[in-house]
């Protein structure tokens, strides 16, 4: 088979090979031959199952399905093929096993940088319940940019806007390293060079957009997310909106919150930079997303006011460099939600 992204199946192939593998446990979405890696372990003559009984966000009870299929298949290698959801899956299994079998990640989305981080967001009945550990960091990974072809308009934006929230929660976390701002400056700078670019299907943005994911994914994986992920999820939960969505919402309004109550100089410095380094102002970025379309439905009740209010992730907040009390986080809330 003639594979247009020969480059990167040749790639794959050689570390299949180099692995020794016996048996695939193939990861991935319902669609998982759009990019040819399952043709080609067939090809290679290679036993391979496939799981692909899980959801867009995934669910440990799915999790825990994928767990049967790996023992029970006795499978010596994990391949994840797809966005963050496939990627954690294949991360989740791995904890949930406790095994130390190897995955090779092949992310087709520039987003969640899941292939370079020691997190898989998870959820239990729509609520947020991720794993965390450095021993479910993929030990592969080929970056195949040409995947980023088939993509719609919309998971092009809200992926994107995902890793642009990795970065900056990155730079601005009370746990920043040298290191992590460095990979946050280098990710926000090819975000705002090629963004634009890759929503307009420039395939020149491809490479460079999927860099920024996983530049991000290396900034969050030592610093972590802060109050913009921590508010975001049950944005998701209640609107449905997408997480790269409610995250970027989440994270607007939190900035403007800010900046508004800033109350010392080293915070006032670290938002001063923040703003060079993602080329935006809260005020910037909020029009940003309403020109996307993102900004239309913050019609909530008070109970569902009440239910974001209460459920927070705690340990989230506590990497922000601004301390929100229960009254901060309802304020920045209610300064965008429309209540019905």
């Amino acid at each position: 088979m003639e594979y247009k992204n020969k480059k990167f199946i040749d790639e794959f192939k050689n570390i299949i090979e180099n692995n020794n593998v016996n048996k695939i446990l193939f990861v991935s979405s319902r669609e998982y031959d759009r990019y040819g890696y399952r043709k080609c372990i067939d090809e290679m003559g290679v036993s391979v199952v496939s799981f692909s009984d899980f959801e867009p966000c995934p669910e440990v009870s799915s999790v825990m399905k994928g767990v049967e299929i790996l023992n029970g298949e006795q499978c010596d290698f994990i391949v994840a093929v797809g966005g963050g959801s496939a990627v954690d899956v294949a991360k989740g299994i791995k904890y949930y096993a406790k095994s130390d079998i190897k995955i090779l990640a092949v992310p087709t989305t520039a987003g969640t940088g899941a292939e370079v981080t020691r997190f898989a967001v998870l959820y239990n009945k729509g609520d947020k319940e991720s794993v965390r550990s450095w021993d479910i960091i993929p030990e592969f990974a080929v970056f195949d940019y040409t995947s980023l072809s088939s993509l719609p308009h919309y998971q092009r934006v809200v992926t994107g806007l995902d890793a642009f929230a990795h970065a900056l929660e990155a730079y601005w976390s009370v746990n920043a390293t040298d290191e992590s701002r460095e990979y946050s400056e280098k990710s926000l700078e090819l975000f705002n060079e090629y963004f634009a670019a890759y929503l307009e299907d420039d395939k020149n943005a491809y490479e460079p957009m999927m860099k920024c994911s996983e530049l991000a994914g290396r900034a969050i994986n030592i610093a972590q997310t802060t109050a913009g992920h921590a508010m975001s999820y049950k944005l998701h939960k209640i609107k449905g909106f997408a997480h790269g969505q409610a995250v970027a919402i989440a994270l607007a309004y939190i900035w403007k919150y800010m900046l508004e109550n800033c109350k010392t100089a080293e915070l006032q410095i670290l938002l001063a930079e923040v703003e060079i380094i993602s080329g935006y102002t809260p005020e910037s970025f909020i029009e940003f997303l309403k020109k996307l379309g993102l900004c239309d439905d913050f019609l909530f009740s008070e109970q569902e006011l009440e239910e974001c209010v209460n459920g927070v992730n705690v340990e989230r907040m506590n990497n922000h460099p601004m301390t929100f009390t229960l009254k901060d986080i309802e304020n920045i809330y209610r300064s965008f939600f429309i209540i019905k």
